[in-house]
Order: structure tokens, then C-alpha cells, then sequence
């Protein structure tokens, strides 16, 4: 297997509009509070839950994955005759064959890092792989994911310095070369921070503080974006901090070309940058989440990572929540283009209808009669005149939500659309069941009568079993990037007892917590172990007789 990423095509200038919409949330903002000691839980008991939900870090979270679909999608907040007006996006913003074409250079990184687990990290045949451990009989969560998940440790500074070199090293590179040349040159870049295992050689050289924090953060969020290596399990919390951390790239101006904003020169170091457009954040997200998933569905398949928190069958998947939204817009956008080109043909029908009768008023006089059909010559090729404006093969068809039962779209076209991808990697790992008892959600949205339903009803559904869920976001990390507002309930989780029974072979006997007296209370106040010494002794604690086995006596 090759080592080497792929060369992809020339990625087209973004010469930004003057009707883009404004980026849905606010430019970055560093809090007062210190982190010093790094990103950390902040959420434990309901109390801390109902701090998240009203605080800045959610509606940020949340506006920008509504941003990553709705990007596709026309303008929100324009005006319906400027909608009307302009064209809407075009649905096919990521070619399989071009995936750099719309990213950045971080996120070009990135993206050859991501295609680097999905290729050698897995791969038995690899010198570089780690298989899944064949002896391991639980059915779910192999061994082998505890060494995989350290491998993403160890090699994730390399990873997020690459992506944070590329970034700013740009800013010189890209006005000498072609962005084709800087977007590959990163893509393998982050390629081989991801395949070895100490600091990329771009990353070599001592960074300032406010560097290293960034990069600490982004780290942290990006080990939990892949799975717990104690309870080897996935769920929709692990592909949310995946989100986070792409939020937090965002903020720090990653989904930029640096080149384009030179007065910024220290949004690395946390100063507010400008806030990219939703197109722009779609079109990218869905580049990277294709190499995600390519990553995710490697470790589900080969790992056996145990659903985390899923709800089984009534459940919409038993991993995933954002790439059916996302693929859902894609969607709604693929309907808007082609009621676009429909309306272009009609155009194009009605030019050259009258072109054809002044064509013939002139040669011979006679007034042509009205007639709904034209002639054959005026006729625009079907094969041909939707694929003017864009090459893609699926432009004719109509698609409503239940083509996902069609198989040979899904073979055909996974590649493109995410959704279709994730249907069809549910019909992959469950082969032998029927869709409607495998996934009866997803077969009951099939049946809704268009896509805007169906990609409005997702984001509802992650807001509300995934953003305001405890047992959910309990685990999301706070920082400077994503911070919290609020003080949470206790310092940190609460730890597991040292000792149980016995402490060793010489230690003291676990006392029940009824044999404490004054309700439970330890009255111990010296802290010398004579507490334990009197009930191995048989005194009494509270006018409680301690409790013995019957072999005791």
C-alpha cells in the first residue's frame, strides 16, 4: 500500500461575494479564565447541564453544524427574490477524485493525517498497522483499539503542529505557488506526521507558550474524537469533540488561507479572526468528513467498538448523528441546483424559440405560429445541456428520501453523498437483515416527502439526544478556544475507592458505611486507622455491632 497521498485537481480561486451571508457565530473570544493546567471537564450534575445549555459554547457549537449543512443550501437570512436571483450552490462540492479542491491548507493537513489512520494504522498488511487482536472472544471492543487510541496520543502533537505549520507557513508560499501545489505539498505533510512517531520535521524548532496551549487543546480534543480506549466504545459525544475541534480550527482562522488576511498574524495565539462563510465551512466539513468516517468506520468494523449510548433499533444510528444531517442538506442543495437547471432549460428553450422565429419572419416573411413544441434543431440535448454547468452524472434524476432503497444508487454514489454513504455502510455491516427492522428510523424518514424535512428533523434530533443530553456532553473538555463560563460543580470526577475488602495482605478490613454511627459520618478524627482496629475487634461503632461472616467466630 502505497504511502504516498493523493494528487488531486487544482482547487478553483474563492473570490468571496457580497451577499454572503455572515458566519453564524461570533468571531473567537478569549475568556479570563486560566487553563493552565489544560482543557477539562466542566459538565457533571444537572446543575453544570443547565449552565451548558444557556451558555455561549453551545450556541456556538450548535450554529456551526447548522452551518456545515445549511452552507449548501440557499443563503440563510437573504431575501426571496435575491434567492431566486442568484443560483444556489451547487450540490456536487466534493469529488472523491479532488478532495482537497475546497480546504485549506490546515485542513489540507488534516486531511492527509486522517488518510493516513485509514490507510496504515489498520492495515494488517502494513508495517506500520495494528490488526485487531483474532483471540479476543467479547463481542464487542477488541484489545487492540487500547493501542491504537495510544498511538493517537503519541502522534497527535505531530499531527496538530502540522496542521497549525501549514496554516501559518503559507502566508509566504501561497502568492509564489499554485494552491493545487501548497494543498498537496500539505496533504502530505500531515501524511507523514501521521506515520511517524516523533515531531514532523516541519515542526522542529521550539514554539512560544501561547502556541503550545493551542496546540494542547486541540490535542485534547481530537483523542476523544475517536473512540475511549478504556470502555472501547464510539458514540455521537466522540463525533461531536471531532466537531469541536474542527470548531476550534475555525476560530483560529484554520479554515482561511492565511495569505488572505496578513493583518491577522496572530490568530494562532487566540485574537479574533474573521469568521468564514457557511459555504465555505460546508464544503470543507464534508471533504473532512468523508476521510473521518473513512477512519471511524475502520475502528467500528475492525475493532468492534461498542456503541456508545445508542438506543438499539429505535435509535437513528448506532454510531452517528451529524453525517446523515449533513448529507441530508447536500440533499435539499442537489434539489435546489436541479430546479436551477430547470429552469435554465426553460430559458435556454424559450431563447431559442424565438430565435427561430425571427430567424424565419426574416428569410421569408411569414409570422411562425405559436407552437409549445419547437423544432428538433431548436431542441437542447438532454445528454448534454444540464451538464453544461457542471459534469456529474446524476443530473436528470429526481430523488426524494426513498431512494435510499435503490442499491445501485447507493453503490453508485456513496462516494459523492454522505448520506447515501452512511446507508449504505449500515447495509454493509448488517447484511442479513431488512433495513425496515435494522434501522426503522432511518426507513421511516425515508418515506418523508422531501429533503428539507428530513434535514431539519436531524438537526433537531442531534440538538436534543446529543447537545442536551448529561450522560452525552458530560464528557466534552473545555478550554480557551471552547471554553465554558461557568464554575462546575466539583473539581474533577469523582475517584473509584483505593481498597475494598483488603488493603493488601496486611490491611485494614472495609468498614460498612452503617457501622459508622451518626448516620454514615466517619468519626475517626485522629485519621490513625483506629476505627478499623476496633471493629476488627469486635467493638461496637455507633451502638452498631460491626457486621461478621459466620467463619469469623
Amino acid at each position: 500500500m502505497s504511502d504516498q497521498s493523493p494528487v488531486d485537481d487544482a482547487p478553483p480561486k474563492h473570490t468571496p461575494d457580497a451577499d454572503e451571508s455572515p458566519h453564524p457565530f461570533p468571531a473567537n473570544e478569549v475568556p479570563n479564565q486560566s487553563t493552565s493546567s489544560g482543557p477539562r471537564r466542566y459538565i457533571y450534575t444537572q446543575a453544570d447541564m443547565e449552565h451548558f445549555r444557556h451558555s455561549s459554547a453551545r450556541k456556538e457549537l450548535l450554529s456551526f453544524v447548522t452551518a456545515m449543512g445549511r452552507g449548501l443550501t440557499n443563503k440563510a437570512g437573504a431575501s426571496s427574490a435575491a434567492s431566486s436571483a442568484a443560483p444556489p450552490p451547487t450540490p456536487h462540492n466534493y469529488d472523491p477524485a479532488r478532495p482537497l479542491r475546497y480546504l485549506t491548507p490546515a485542513l489540507a493537513s488534516l486531511h492527509g493525517s486522517l488518510s493516513c489512520m485509514a490507510r496504515t494504522w489498520m492495515d494488517a498488511d502494513h508495517p506500520d498497522g495494528i490488526p485487531p487482536d483474532r483471540k479476543a472472544k467479547a463481542r464487542f471492543g477488541n484489545p487492540a483499539f487500547r493501542t491504537w487510541h495510544a498511538r493517537l496520543v503519541q502522534r497527535s502533537y505531530g499531527i496538530v503542529k502540522c496542521c497549525l505549520d501549514c496554516h501559518r507557513g503559507n502566508c509566504e508560499r501561497s502568492s509564489e505557488k499554485d494552491e493545487l501545489e501548497v494543498l498537496v505539498e500539505c496533504s502530505r505533510n500531515g501524511y507523514r506526521a501521521a506515520s511517524t512517531d516523533g515531531p514532523h520535521e516541519l515542526t522542529a524548532g521550539s514554539s512560544n507558550s501561547n502556541e503550545q496551549e493551542t496546540i494542547e487543546e486541540l490535542r485534547a480534543y481530537i483523542h476523544d474524537a475517536f473512540g475511549h480506549p478504556i470502555r472501547i466504545d464510539y458514540g455521537t459525544g466522540h463525533e461531536s469533540s471531532f466537531v469541536v475541534f474542527l470548531l476550534a480550527l475555525c476560530k483560529i482562522g484554520c479554515f482561511a488561507w492565511m495569505s488572505r488576511h496578513k493583518d491577522d498574524t496572530n490568530d494562532i495565539k487566540g485574537n479574533p479572526t474573521p469568521s468564514p462563510a457557511p459555504p465555505i465551512i460546508s464544503r470543507a466539513s464534508i471533504a473532512l468528513f468523508h476521510a473521518y468516517l473513512s477512519v471511524t468506520r475502520g475502528l467500528q468494523r475492525d475493532y468492534m467498538l461498542e456503541p456508545a449510548g445508542s438506543h438499539g433499533v429505535w435509535g437513528l444510528d448506532d454510531y452517528h448523528c451529524i453525517p446523515f444531517y449533513v448529507g441530508a442538506c447536500q440533499m435539499v442543495a442537489r434539489e435546489q441546483w436541479q430546479q436551477h437547471q430547470l429552469k435554465e432549460q426553460r430559458t435556454s428553450t424559450q431563447v431559442a424559440f424565438e430565435q427561430t422565429k425571427l430567424e424565419k419572419e426574416e428569410s421569408d416573411g411569414d409570422v411562425a405560429p405559436i407552437h409549445p413544441y419547437l423544432p428538433d434543431k431548436a431542441l437542447p440535448d438532454p445528454k448534454t445541456a444540464s451538464r453544461s454547468l457542471i459534469n456529474h452524472n446524476d443530473n436528470l434524476e429526481q430523488w426524494d428520501p426513498s431512494i435510499i432503497h435503490n442499491r445501485q444508487v447507493l453503490e453508485t454514489h456513496r462516494q459523492t453523498y454522505l448520506y447515501l454513504s452512511c446507508i449504505h455502510f449500515i447495509q454493509e455491516i448488517k447484511p442479513n437483515v431488512p433495513f425496515f427492522e435494522s434501522s426503522p428510523m432511518l426507513n421511516d424518514i425515508s418515506s418523508l416527502g422531501n429533503w428539507n424535512k428530513v434535514s431539519s428533523g436531524l438537526l433537531r434530533l442531534y440538538e436534543g439526544e446529543v447537545l442536551d443530553k448529561l450522560p452525552v456532553v458530560q464528557h466534552f473538555v473545555f478550554g480557551k478556544i471552547f471554553c465554558a463560563n461557568w464554575s462546575p460543580s466539583r473539581k474533577g470526577p469523582l475517584e473509584a475507592p483505593q481498597w475494598t475488602f483488603i488493603n493488601g495482605p496486611m490491611g485494614d478490613e472495609c468498614i460498612a458505611p452503617w457501622a459508622y454511627g451518626n448516620n454514615g459520618i466517619d468519626e475517626d478524627p485522629q485519621g490513625d486507622g483506629s476505627l478499623n482496629r476496633r471493629a476488627s475487634s469486635g467493638s461496637s461503632l455507633g451502638g452498631i455491632p460491626p457486621t461478621r461472616a459466620p467463619w469469623a467466630k
